[in-house]
């Protein structure tokens, strides 16, 4: 199986066993003006991954975007927008490619060989450069009329408190979507405006981690917030299983720390939805695109 992920700014290619296991992978920057050379990487890099024993195998894309009719609808990043991404790659490489959003694919790989194996119903929230959401039920994938199913990043922040009513406009061009509280450039915002200096995501969670009293105070409204956000998944889907994946997540501090702040926001008197981290980070979304490609080739054939 071949993959593949555009997170926003990096593009990451593997190619996996039918059990998900990572043979070979690339990774690079993505270039960020030229939709055409943007294609050019992603064939470079899958040119790089391919090997004679897999030059048979469909591509599997995992893109941050909303997919209908394979033509991307709806994108936080307007190189992709309005392309045809599957013909455009299907014809450069000459091998069978299927699109689809990023929550999608980590939903996918959460349920068949991830954190989420043993759920009838699972809901994958990807949270990173931009936010997505999938829902895959006994380990299929639930894609909608619209391709949106879960789009959780794009419902008005529940239960807000005053000073959330800021007016945060999203990329969507709506205003105080989960979003914009929620994503990489949300918490960079939010340390930049307590302490008038920016500092990247990751470095804001690791010194959370370090005891920073500044960074925590931040880190802990990111997670009142999640925890709003995750009640209302339990609220709308009542899942088995919710899964966590991002790049600069504390994972296990979060799934510790977020079911304790569902009772105030859900009806059940307990819930019994899991929260889980997806450990395996972007390769997890690479293994459930590659996952999805095979699935549309053994569709085809049968």
């Amino acid at each position: 199986m071949i993959g593949l992920t555009f997170d926003g700014t990096i593009l990451t290619a593997a190619t996996l066993s039918d059990g998900g296991e990572i043979f070979a992978s690339a990774e690079q920057i993505a270039p960020d003006t030229d939709y055409r050379a943007w294609l050019l990487a992603v064939c470079a890099m899958i040119e790089q991954v391919r090997t004679p024993q897999n030059a048979g195998d469909a591509l599997g894309v995992a893109l941050p975007a909303i997919i209908q009719d394979d033509v991307v609808a709806y994108s936080a990043f307007s190189l992709l927008a309005n392309t045809s991404i599957r013909r455009d790659l299907q014809s450069a490489l000459g091998m069978p490619v299927s699109v689809h959003n990023i929550g999608e694919a980590l939903a996918t790989q959460a349920c068949r060989t991830g954190a989420a194996t043993d759920a009838q119903l699972a809901v994958a929230m990807w949270i990173g450069n931009s936010c997505h959401g999938g829902l895959a039920l006994a380990g299929q994938p639930v894609t909608g009329a619209h391709g949106a199913t879960a789009n959780w990043p794009h419902l008005q922040l529940p239960a807000p408190v005053p000073h959330e009513l800021d007016g945060r406009v999203c990329w969507c061009g709506r205003s105080g979507c989960l979003e914009s509280f929620l994503s990489t450039a949300a918490l960079e915002g939010d340390y930049q405006r307590v302490t008038g200096e920016w500092r990247a995501a990751a470095d804001i969670t690791t010194a959370s981690a370090n005891s920073d009293i500044v960074a925590d105070s931040v880190i802990q409204v990111f997670e009142d917030r999640l925890g709003r956000a995750t009640a209302t998944i339990i609220s709308l889907f009542d899942p088995d299983v919710i899964v966590l994946g991002g790049t600069f997540l504390n994972l296990p501090r979060l799934c510790e720390r977020m079911p304790r702040k569902w009772p105030g926001y859900v009806q059940v008197d307990r819930s019994k939805t899991r929260l889980v981290g997806s450990e395996g980070g972007i390769n997890a979304v690479t293994a459930g695109a590659a996952m999805l490609a095979a699935d549309r080739v053994r569709s085809a054939g049968s």
